[in-house]
């Protein structure tokens, strides 16, 4: 069963490397307008700190349930634009089953009820719990953006890429990290929340879904020149996902900065303590 192969598998500890994450988080707090961004800047320690949260902490604490929220399978669902996915949570579970639905991944719906509860705590005032709520609802959009977090093949163990899901977030990602996050830098734009909403979250998983073969293929060519982790292969490996992977970290920056400004918006635009 795919939830089986992603408790067990140990390359899976986490989406994008642990650094990513924050990188991501980072960038998309200078994707708003004032004072959210202001206010998030000032504690942009904490936010880099929760983000990893759900790896770190979640999955340990809460098993099954949270390890779920990280990932769909869409390839289980038929062929892109996958129409007999319900985009409603509560439609997927009437039409698959409860069981179903959360063994194939919960992320988009995860994604969904994060930007609610954040709206909720800003609308009552609790910037506190929201800054948590913020960086949680990053990581998980993170996780959307990744490809190999909207496929069954999510470690290459289908496709004769064993290993690969470390390859990409720990060894070639995290360790060109400085490069990753100029990459971003340099496509960030302003946050717009009408870039925002379940459609838009499931518009990105879908960009990863059809990424993840390309991924996948980069992986088998890198393999010709060395094996994984070795210098020979991360340079062809960089080589050939190098723009793929900066556009789909840039795909999260994008989400999260709309997330994050729509959730506020719905909230009513509240002040941040001490302009109140």
């Amino acid at each position: 069963m795919a939830l089986l192969g992603l408790l067990a598998a140990p390359s899976l500890g986490w989406a994008w490397g642990l650094a990513t994450h924050r990188a991501v988080v980072e960038v998309a707090i200078e994707t708003l307008p004032e004072p959210l961004r202001r206010h998030f800047h000032a504690h942009r320690g904490e936010l880099s700190d929760w983000v990893v949260e759900p790896d770190t902490v979640l999955k340990e604490r809460h098993g099954r349930s949270e390890a779920v929220k990280h990932f769909i399978d869409l390839d289980l669902y038929g062929v892109p634009p996958f129409p007999e996915l319900p985009r409603s949570h509560r439609a997927a579970v009437r039409r698959f089953g409860r069981a179903v639905v959360e063994e194939r991944g919960i992320v988009p719906w995860t994604i969904e009820q994060e930007h609610d509860r954040l709206s909720r705590e800003l609308r009552a005032g609790e910037w506190h719990a929201a800054l948590r709520t913020a960086a949680y609802a990053g990581h998980y959009v993170a996780d959307a953006t990744m490809p190999l977090h909207a496929v069954s093949d999510y470690d290459g163990q289908k496709s004769g890429s064993p290993g690969v899901h470390k390859a990409v977030e720990h060894d070639l990602v995290d360790a060109r990290l400085d490069d990753y996050r100029r990459a971003m830098r340099a496509k960030r734009k302003p946050a717009n929340a009408a870039r925002y909403g379940t459609d838009r979250v499931f518009e990105a998983l879908i960009e990863s879904f059809m990424a993840a073969p390309l991924l996948l293929a980069a992986d088998r060519d890198a393999r010709a020149a060395g094996s994984p982790g070795s210098a020979a292969y991360l340079e062809r490996l960089n080589r050939e996902t190098e723009k793929l992977i900066a556009e789909r970290l840039a795909r999260a920056v994008e989400l999260l900065g709309a997330l994050w400004l729509s959730a506020w918006e719905d909230a009513g635009r509240p002040l941040p303590p001490g302009l109140q």
